[in-house]
Parts: C-alpha cells; structure tokens; sequence
C-alpha cells in the first residue's frame, strides 16, 4: 500500500502541474526514493547511512521551442518554479522545427518490481548479509570490505497529451572486495529482493577468489585468450551501449553502428537485446517519457538490428513510436537500453576455462574508459581475481594487466558462452564468455 500510495500521490503533483500549465505542451516527471547503507571494512561494520531523495523534470513547449528545467524539491512552489523556468528557457531558444510534439499515451504492462520487504529493511537485515560475508572472508583468513545497499522508489510521468504513468521499484544490492594477504577476490549480488541476497555465497566466492589469488606471478603483455566472468562482461555492454546503441548518436552519425543496421557486426553466436520487462532483470513498465518498457533486439545473430530511442529519435529516424528508452528530458544522452540481456551458449563457466589450452580467466575490470569510441576500444585493468589457465586449468594468479581492445571485434571472436545467465551491476544479465585474442598492453607491480 506504501507504494501506491506514493504513485498516486506523485501522479497527482504531476497531472496538476500539468493541468495549470501556461505553455503550448509540458511534461512532468516526479522521482522519489530512499536510500540506505551498510558498509563494512576490515571485518567489521562501520557505517550505516541512509538518503532520502526527490526530484522533477519539467520539459514545456511554446509552439516549436522547447525549454527543460529542474528541481531538487517537490514542494510546490520548487515544482511551479522549475515549469516557468523550463518556460523561459524556452522562449529564449530557438526553435526546433523537427519537433514532433509530446508522445501520446500508451498501454503499459504492471511488472514485479517492488518488494515491501526490501522498501522496509532495517539497518539489521542489511548488517545481517555483512556480517554473513565477514564470516566467510575470515573462515579463510582474510578480510572483507563492502557495502550492503537497500533502495526503494516511485516514479510518475504526466504530460498534456494524456500521458499518466507511475511505477516503483526496490533493489538490493551487495559487492565485496575480500583480501587474503596480497590476493583479492570479488563477488556482488543484485536483485529486486533483499531475501534473494545471500550473504554466505557471496563472502565465499570472493574469499575463495582472494585466496586463491595469493602470490601473483608477473606475466607479460600480449594477446591471450580469456574467460570473462558475467561481470567483466556486463562492463563491456554497459560500454557498448554508451557509444553504439543510442538513438541520438546513432542519428547523428556518432555511433560505430550509423548506417550499418542489418550489418554484421559481431560474432553469428551475439545476441544482445533491452528488456525492462524481464523478471530477471531490475523490471521497469515504462521509460522517462511513460512510454511502454518492450523487448528491443540490438544485435541478432551478429547482425546489428536496432538501437534504442525516445519519442523525437524515433521520429527523427522514421519510425511511428519510440522503443520505450527514453532518458530524463535533462539528460544529454536522450535515450538509451537500460536493461540489457546477452544471449548464452551451451557450456558452463568451467568448462569454457577446461577448454583453453593457455589464456586468462578474469573475474572483472576495473577503471574501464573509451579510447576510441566510432571504434569501440576501451581500456581499462583486471582486478580482484586474474589467473593463469595452461591445458584447462587454473596454475596460477597473475598480477593485474591493463587491455586495449576493441569490444565489437572481440565479439567477433567468441568460442563459447555459459548456459546460466548472470544478473550484474547495469543492471546486465550476462554469461560467461571465452574470447580468443584479446589484447593486454600492460602489466602492473600488484
């Protein structure tokens, strides 16, 4: 009941706002939420911090002008003053004479997305997950450190074509980075659900990481075959997705898929797709514009399909509709996949590392950064967990190495994927990957 009424309540602040608007057109988007912290260090818990936020964006249209303004508050008059400066931006702008109006109104599917439990647990529930954690990392001599977050939120959309959408949504959310001496190990949780987090694995499997890391030996630059767990691959999606599979870019030629759509542009075994709608995800009904959430193929058996939009790319680029991406009215980047899924294979992780003759099984990135990205090569470290692999097994941890690759090219060079899909940080539901050739271009003392 909490979070009804708190849509109902934004829905109305919206709609009303709406309603005594002065300009041609006007959107309303309301987001509040609360945030809350366990943090732990050294096997021990530190801090327990919590957050309440609020905010709005108001995008108003007089005629073909189009002006944005913001607030940090959903007091009345903080909301009032955000509609009239959007107003007053835009009668001072000049006018975009491709604007399609706002976005009609839409029927959106109802997703599981909120969890009482977990938009009610106390700092005890949180402190229970870490402590679990500490016990693993000292089971095995070492130390962990981490955070165990909570969050709750609603949000709502209104506009004057009849737009009238609001949601909300939990996360749960743990990562840790366990020590044992000079090895490091990492392991991370997510879930809609605080009660799908479990504390025991999670410690386990990056003590047992950390401590099989202990001792790295050196290894030198080069190319090697790797093993990628779901999180190192969830980062080069997330990555992906900034510079190839969104509409404003790819409209405006910025994107390295512009003017490649039905291309091959990955390996015949790719399939990434956006669905907010999937339960395995963090489920979301609509976009930032109220726009239905739907499944959206972006790359389909190596053939690029798609890229994601608002409701002015869509138009832009000659489709009717949006495809349900749109980013808050002040966000540069417009529109983007914000839930992304990658297609597995028909191996397990172990049995992708038994088939290598000689490579490196990498557990995540680190400082990931785009060096180029019409080409999509980024670069960035290993780190908790980098080891060795000759003739299918693991023979040493090495220390870390910076790579330099490109990730549409590297996707071209897959040679197995993991049945189980993975949900990481993004949010991303990823497999396992085996890539042969990636490029290493530095070493590092730790």
């Amino acid at each position: 009941m909490r979070a009804r009424e708190a849509e109902a309540r934004l829905l109305e602040l919206a709609e009303g706002l709406v309603r005594t608007s002065p300009a041609d057109e006007t959107e309303v988007l309301l987001v509040e939420g609360e945030s809350y912290l366990t943090r732990f260090s050294r096997n021990r818990i530190h801090q327990n911090v919590g957050t309440e936020e609020a905010w709005a964006v108001v995008r108003v249209v007089d005629g073909k002008r189009v002006g944005v303004a913001t607030a940090s508050s959903l007091e009345s008059a903080a909301l009032e003053g955000a509609r009239d400066a959007a107003l007053g931006i835009a009668r001072a702008s000049e006018p975009a004479e491709d604007w399609p109006g706002l976005p009609e109104p839409r029927p959106v599917k109802a997703v599981a997305g909120y969890d009482a439990a977990t938009a009610s647990a106390e700092a005890d529930a949180r402190a229970a997950v870490a402590s679990a954690i500490i016990e693993a990392a000292r089971a095995k001599g070492g130390e962990a450190a981490g955070a165990m977050r909570t969050e709750s939120g609603s949000t709502a959309v209104a506009n004057s074509r009849g737009v009238a959408a609001a949601s909300s949504g939990t996360k749960a959310e743990v990562n840790v980075v366990a020590t044992c001496g000079d090895g490091s190990g990492y392991a991370e949780g997510v879930s809609t659900r605080l009660g799908e987090i479990d504390g025991v694995r999670t410690g386990r499997r990056a003590a047992l990481t950390a401590e099989k890391s202990r001792r790295p030996r050196a290894l030198e630059p080069g190319r090697y075959d790797v093993v990628l767990e779901p999180a190192a691959v969830g980062e080069w999606l997330e990555y992906l997705a900034y510079v190839a599979l969104g509409g404003k870019a790819f409209d405006e030629g910025r994107s390295p898929l512009a003017g490649r759509l039905g291309e091959k542009v990955t390996g015949e075994d790719v399939t990434v797709w956006d669905n907010a709608l999937d339960p395995r995800t963090l489920p979301q009904p609509f976009d930032y514009e109220g726009m239905p959430s739907r499944r959206l193929t972006l790359i389909g058996g190596g053939v690029a399909k798609a890229v994601a939009t608002n409701h002015y790319r869509a138009r832009r680029l000659g489709k009717r509709r949006s495809t349900g991406h749109a980013l808050p009215a002040s966000s540069s980047a417009e529109c983007s996949p914000m839930h992304l899924f990658m297609k597995g294979g028909r191996s397990s992780a172990r049995a992708l590392v038994k088939g290598m003759k000689r490579g490196l099984l990498v557990t995540r990135f680190h400082y990931t950064n785009i060096l180029d990205p019409m080409k999509t090569v980024l670069t960035g470290m290993t780190r908790d967990g980098t080891f060795l692999v000759e003739d299918g097994e693991v023979v040493a941890p090495v220390r870390n190495l910076r790579y330099t690759e490109n990730v549409l090219e590297a996707l071209d060079r897959i040679d197995g994927m993991s049945r189980r899909l993975t949900l990481v940080r993004g949010p991303v539901v990823a497999p396992a990957v085996c890539v042969r050739g990636v490029q290493f271009s530095g070493a590092t003392e730790f």
